[in-house]
């Protein structure tokens, strides 16, 4: 650029930010340019909202964990109901001595019985098993929200992750081209004696400088857009990006986020609290005695007669004491734990929660003073820079410095975005979507 200011007319200067097609964008293009070419995976943007529903779509873990809520509520019914009942099927009274041994048709005693058994646990211990069952069912649907709301969190982590390392690549590719311009500029004027080798030295150092930041934000993008394909598949990882949501505002909903009730992780801890003390009921109800019928039909030679039998057993808890009553201690002692438990996640939340809205806000007030007042700084300074050097009063080095500044404040508003796009996920993740 410094030649074309002795050679040529003044250029306007390149800003930090024009376009550059970068070569995802390029295949995009050429591809939606061929027949048949796939343009609805390749050339349409990715959105994070469509980018967290295809996550929740493919997801395993939330696969799973909506599993285990349907086997949960499949458990329900059985676990509240008779057991099946029991086929009986022998030989009573059979002579193991004497001429008759072993015969099934000399002695009167002997006989064939079948008959059927049916156990019949106490009402109340039924009834306390369907209800664990139901609630096992409820933290298996909490679960599957926090699992959810988890997926959802490293597809908002990643896909942002991806768009400001693009942005960081657009920012430092421009200032690569005016790099190579100064570069060769700073050349051209060596050659016709108008400039040192120490100048023409620190334009090449520059260039290179620049090359290694641009390689670090590609594969900042790359790592991104890999930790992406994991959620959403490789085939819509590689889609543009559309434009990201408002990460510097927070919505009326997630302004109520200090009421950590609401969160899943606390409403799945109070489920396992809640299926704890139904455990507990269960326990207590130990004590009750079940007990079981037993009709038999025993078949004897003609001349004796068959026979009916009716026998009953009752389940006698002998030292509840020392078993029913320390099972159901111990239940007591785990859902205790996990009240507690519950609480000390509360207060945990609660912290994580006002300490991620102080650093979102720290981070959006230094997003916006970096854009409104340092960038423009760093540009004037830029402008001061090569008006002195145009006029003889200035160094290579002041312009190389400036430019310098001016795309370390560029990257710096990035960096302050990206910060509070982290937070702003952090905290939009907190609670399930709207109507999800």
């Amino acid at each position: 650029m410094l030649a074309r200011q002795v050679a040529a007319p003044t250029r306007p200067l390149a800003s930090p930010y024009r376009r550059h097609p970068t070569p995802g964008l390029l295949v995009a293009l050429a591809l939606a340019a061929l027949p048949g070419a796939p343009f609805a995976q390749v050339g349409v943007p990715l959105t994070l909202a469509e980018a967290e529903r295809l996550a929740l779509t493919r997801s395993p873990q939330v696969a799973a964990q909506r599993a285990l809520a349907d086997a949960a509520r499949e458990m329900a019914s059985p676990a509240g109901s008779w057991p099946d009942p029991k086929l009986i099927a022998g030989f009573d009274n059979v002579p193991t001595e004497g001429a008759d041994r072993w015969r099934l048709d000399r002695d009167p005693m002997t006989m064939t019985r079948v008959g059927l058994m049916q156990e019949f646990p106490a009402a109340e211990k039924l009834r306390y098993r369907a209800e664990r069952a139901s609630r096992d069912a409820a933290r298996s649907d909490v679960a599957t929200e926090v699992a959810a709301l988890a997926t959802r969190r490293e597809v908002a982590v990643a896909w942002l992750a991806r768009h400001y390392a693009e942005r960081q690549s657009r920012a430092i590719a421009a200032q690569i081209d005016e790099a190579r311009l100064q570069q060769s500029t700073t050349a051209a004027l060596y050659g016709a004696g108008r400039a040192s080798q120490a100048e023409v030295l620190a334009a090449r150092t520059t260039t290179i400088e620049l090359a290694n930041r641009a390689t670090e934000a590609a594969l900042a993008g790359e790592r991104a857009r890999l930790a992406l394909a994991r959620h959403v598949g490789a085939g819509e990882a590689d889609r543009p990006l559309a434009p990201p949501p408002d990460v510097l505002a927070l919505t009326d909903a997630m302004g109520h986020l200090t009421d950590v009730a609401r969160q899943p992780e606390l409403r799945l801890a109070h489920a396992q609290e809640a299926l704890l003390d139904t455990e507990a009921d269960l326990a207590r109800a130990g004590r009750l005695p079940d007990w079981s019928a037993e009709l038999t039909y025993g078949i004897r030679k003609a001349e004796f007669g068959n026979m009916v039998s009716l026998m009953v057993r009752v389940d006698l808890p002998w030292s509840p004491g020392t078993r029913q009553d320390r099972e159901h201690a111990a239940k007591l002692k785990e859902r205790d734990a996990a009240r507690a438990q519950r609480e000390d996640l509360s207060r945990l939340r609660d912290a994580e929660v006002r300490q991620m809205l102080a650093e979102w806000e720290a981070m959006r007030a230094q997003a916006a003073r970096t854009r409104d007042e340092l960038v423009p700084l760093a540009v004037r300074r830029v402008e001061a820079a090569l008006a002195a050097y145009r006029s003889g009063a200035g160094s290579l080095a002041a312009v190389l410095e400036a430019r310098r500044a001016e795309l370390d404040a560029h990257l710096a508003q990035i960096g302050f975005e990206q910060s509070a796009a982290r937070a702003w996920a952090w905290l939009s993740t907190l609670l399930p979507r709207e109507g999800a």
